[in-house]
């Protein structure tokens, strides 16, 4: 496999061309035609022949464009065939987006509250009512309230949990208002996409229509794109924010570490496998990660939440 290109169309934005023999796509195709499975069609054998040689050719022009430019890689490439002929091979072209030249600021010190939902009335009668037998809900006034009582620290306790972790995710966001300077235009407008399905599906999944959320939001659809936009811009700085932590504060895996979690892959976690050096630089980026988003938290603030729920009436 030959490198024919690399350069970057902004800062961050990585272009690539590259090139198989003839020889090397026969080989995919005879790797192809020798597996399991059923018998393939001309079109079918050499697009999977052509795939196959992709996966496999690209991964040691991956690692060398990484070590050679000193690039960062933070999304797995995107290929198009460019062209291909079963008598002379074929050409691909690959974007991908690295690290751009950022500035860090502060990265500890950040304060951020946990803040649990408040219980409504009627969520405490249902859990009493599908934990506690007749002989509890039976029990005079006094058992009854201390019942009560009980479910409700209960109920109160994992509200907490969950606040917590959703205090640590504001609170790691936080850091990408610390990160400065350019981000490539595509990178920037993918995420906002990738962010938009994503509240489309929690709408979704909480049976919420989009105008009544607008309603109570006090938004314009304009508005709200605006403020999509803002939030998902911040997500995306602090994820990178995160990758230079992780450079300052020296919290990099050694290559036995990125072993031992690529050992580990788990699909649903880490998504599938693309190719060898895309996978370890995935591994690697996960690891240190976690650790510059442990280093964050351990450095800063998140303030107790009430010592009281806050219970809601029904409704009369």
């Amino acid at each position: 496999m030959k490198l024919e290109h690399f350069g970057m169309a902004e800062p961050g934005d990585c272009r690539v061309v590259f090139s198989a023999t003839a020889a090397e796509l026969e080989e995919a195709v005879q790797a192809v035609r020798a597996a399991p499975g059923d018998a393939q069609d001309e079109d079918d054998l050499l697009t999977a022949a052509v795939n196959r040689a992709i996966l496999e050719g690209f991964s040691p022009l991956f690692a060398q464009l990484m070590a050679e430019h000193g690039l960062q890689p933070v999304t797995d490439p995107d290929f198009e065939l460019l062209a291909v002929n079963r008598a002379e091979g074929f050409r691909v072209g690959a974007q991908f987006f690295c690290l751009p030249p950022l500035e860090l600021g502060e990265y500890t010190g950040f304060v951020q509250s946990i803040q649990p939902r408040p219980i409504r009335e009627l969520t405490i009668e249902l859990e009493i009512n599908r934990n506690h037998g007749d002989e509890d809900r039976a029990a005079d006034a006094e058992g009854r309230r201390e019942l009560r009582a009980r479910v409700t620290q209960e109920i109160y306790a994992q509200r907490c949990q969950q606040a917590r972790a959703v205090a640590e995710q504001a609170l790691i966001a936080q850091l990408g208002t610390q990160v400065t300077g350019p981000l490539p235009k595509q990178l920037v407008a993918g995420n906002y996409f990738a962010e938009q399905r994503q509240f489309n599906l929690r709408m979704q999944a909480n049976g919420i229509n989009f105008d009544q959320y607008l309603k109570v939001q006090g938004q314009t659809v304009e508005e709200f794109r605006a403020w999509l936009h803002t939030e998902a811009e911040r997500k995306l700085r602090s994820r990178m924010g995160l990758l230079l932590v992780a450079q300052r504060e020296q919290l990099w895996p050694t290559e036995a570490e990125v072993e031992e979690e690529l050992a580990h892959w788990d699909d649903k976690r880490d998504g599938e496998h693309t190719f060898p050096s895309n996978d370890r630089r995935r591994a690697a980026q996960r690891i240190a990660s976690s650790r510059a988003a442990a280093f964050v938290l351990a450095h800063s603030t998140l303030t107790p939440p009430p010592a009281e729920p806050t219970v809601l009436k029904a409704e009369s």
